[in-house]
């Protein structure tokens, strides 16, 4: 963060992004679970787009299950057959992915750009004049942005706020890596990823079924072996927030498995792994960590001043991410500066229970940690079940 300017303006430019820009693909994969989510958020997507300029992309819908959404020039739905197996057997949101690849199913060429999105990611203005802006640099390979909680409306607040500490990860941990080290040393998210088509076409996602639940950070790993360039785009997108604490640690969860298999694995080198092992190995003792810092209330251990120093830094640290994530996270528009740094300090009371419930979850990953599943949590609001599809077609 001190490196990096995190309040720094995305450079803007309408024309380039009206007539210069390479074809652009937004993918979207989703199990078809939320029809109306997915219709609202490409509708608005779209706005996005047109009110920025751009012309030269289409939104690619993923589906396991048909969401009869209308196709036009630039929506366009592809349904993957139940029957559709990879050579290695890939399941999941990879297997999706992978069947995109296929020459009968591709309409991209290799220098064309994909941008993958979650079902419920919102595109942003500065997040489009990032993307423009990254890729045309022509040594441009993969990249990936911030991604906040709270701009595009609350949910549950206690989730949100939660979360904050993953916005804060994105302006330092990851930025640093991408921009810095232009790796993704200490990992990879699965949404807001830019990369060129024929990289994506070249390493796939059929990594197999234990490694397919978090294909985000396998394909990641596999392309810095394979020698490409990362950087960091400039721009934020919005996403929301797990709907409840239950929720939040089925999420976790996934994430712990995915990362268990990645990391304990084979298939990769172990300098891939040099920061992700770690991370992942002090997830796995994170609850004793919750343990010891209960215990010492009245057990307490008697340290030295440098160790006092060290616990004082690290506690200072976390603390800090995650007021600063909320403060970044919060909408300017809906909150003034004031209210931001308000909520952000208030946020931090809440460490105990981002503590707890990471730690619980990691518990039960690593218990079903040879279960091939992958969770799905809530998506759809209220608003998005309210909504009345005509004649069976969901139009965009």
């Amino acid at each position: 963060m001190l490196i990096y300017n995190p309040f720094k303006k995305v450079k803007r430019n309408n024309r380039q992004a009206a007539t210069d820009t390479p074809f652009i693909c937004f993918r979207v994969v989703t199990r078809g679970l939320f029809p109306k989510l997915v219709a609202d958020v490409t509708e608005k997507n779209l706005e996005i787009c047109r009110k920025v300029g751009i012309k030269n992309f289409k939104f690619e819908i993923v589906t396991d299950h048909s969401l009869n959404i209308q196709s036009s020039n630039y929506v366009r739905e592809v349904t993957v057959p139940r029957d559709y197996h990879t050579p290695n057997g890939t399941l999941f949101k990879a297997r999706a992915l992978h069947y995109c690849l296929n020459q009968k199913i591709n309409i991209l060429s290799p220098d064309d750009w994909i941008v993958h999105l979650d079902e419920e990611t919102l595109l942003s203005e500065s997040a489009l004049h990032g993307i423009v802006n990254f890729v045309s640099v022509p040594d441009s390979n993969i990249g990936q942005g911030v991604i906040t909680y709270a701009s595009s409306g609350v949910e549950n607040w206690l989730t949100t706020l939660l979360d904050g500490i993953r916005v804060a990860i994105d302006y330092g941990l990851f930025r640093l890596a991408l921009q810095f080290f232009h790796r993704p040393v200490f990992g990879f998210k699965g949404s807001y990823i830019v990369v060129r088509m024929g990289i994506e076409e070249k390493i796939g996602f059929d990594f197999g079924p234990k490694e397919s639940i978090a294909e985000d950070l396998r394909f990641a790993l596999a392309a810095w072996h394979s020698g490409y360039r990362f950087d960091f785009v400039e721009g934020v997108m919005k996403e929301r927030s797990t709907f409840s604490l239950a929720d939040f640690v089925k999420q976790r969860k996934r994430w712990f498995m995915g990362h268990f298999h990645i990391v304990w694995g084979n298939t990769l080198p172990l300098y891939c792994k040099c920061a992700v092992m770690p991370m992942h190995i002090s997830s796995m003792l994170l609850w004793t960590n919750v343990l010891n810092s209960v215990l010492s209330l009245w057990l307490p251990v008697p340290l030295s001043k440098w160790q006092l120093l060290i616990y004082a830094l690290l506690t200072f640290h976390v603390f800090f991410l995650l007021a600063f994530g909320n403060f970044m996270s919060l909408c300017p528009r809906r909150y003034s500066v004031l209210l931001r740094v308000i909520i952000g300090f208030l946020s931090q009371f809440l460490m105990p229970v981002l503590g707890l419930a990471e730690a619980y979850s990691t518990i039960k990953g690593f218990r079903d940690r040879n279960k091939l599943t992958f969770d799905i949590v809530q998506k759809e609001t209220k608003d998005h079940l309210n909504q009345k599809q005509v004649n069976g077609l969901i139009t965009v």
